[in-house]
């Protein structure tokens, strides 16, 4: 029986903070949970599919936060919301629930202790319930209920996320070799360098294209799968 969403979350760096949501008994959901949790971050949307089943994740860089921790490193917040859908719902109401979830979590996220600090599942029993529910919403709330005439708040935070990429040069693998070839060249080229990385980045954003395959250091691979640790 189609249900819309069946799974979701939300970490902060590998940390899963809260999530929702059951596996069919085949382990397609966890699976597909997994690899998607895996992919490299980019500014924008990021799709993993299976059969009868699509996930998407959108990240968020937490701009407020970039003080030092004791090691001398930054500690800078990477959020990632993630969901993964059946057949029944079409990929622009996936990708309002998310947006959704980015602009309901954003009090909890900037101010919350839990959600800045806490550890696995911090979250979970004040707002695992909100987020089932949700989820739960979209399967009946039907898609003039869920879609955004234009998904224009997470273009602004596309925006964001890659101006930050690009003052703090943590730009994609392939974008820093062609970052690498141009800054051979003279200064006064360096204005049009960053106008290009800025374009790719942003058709990398909107189209969800990857590059590269591994997990960057400072954001670990998330190997809990969904709901285990309820378990």
């Amino acid at each position: 029986m189609s249900q819309g969403i069946v799974w979701s979350a939300i970490t902060r760096n590998d940390i899963i903070l809260v999530e929702a949501g059951e596996d069919d008994g085949t382990e397609k959901v966890i699976g597909l949970a997994q690899k998607m949790m895996k992919q490299k971050p980019t500014p924008g949307w990021e799709f993993k599919r299976t059969k009868g089943l699509r996930g998407i994740k959108f990240h968020v860089y937490d701009h407020a936060d970039d003080r030092l921790d004791g090691s001398g490193n930054s500690s800078r917040i990477l959020w990632i919301f993630a969901c993964i859908a059946d057949s029944s719902l079409e990929e622009d109401q996936q990708k309002s629930f998310l947006e959704k979830l980015v602009y309901l979590t954003e009090p909890l996220r900037n101010d919350d202790y839990l959600w800045r600090e806490g550890d696995l599942l911090a979250c979970q029993a004040t707002f695992g319930p909100l987020l089932q529910q949700r989820m739960e919403q979209v399967g009946y709330q039907g898609k003039l209920a869920m879609v955004n005439q234009n998904l224009n708040t997470t273009k602004e935070i596309m925006a964001r996320n890659i101006n930050m990429l690009l003052e703090r040069g943590e730009t994609l693998e392939e974008l820093d070799e062609k970052a690498t070839e141009l800054s051979a060249m003279s200064k006064q080229f360096k204005k049009r360098a960053d106008q290009v990385k800025r374009f790719e980045m942003w058709q990398n954003a909107k189209h969800g294209l990857m590059i590269g395959t591994a997990v960057t250091a400072g954001v670990a691979v998330i190997t809990v799968p969904p709901l285990i640790a309820l378990l």
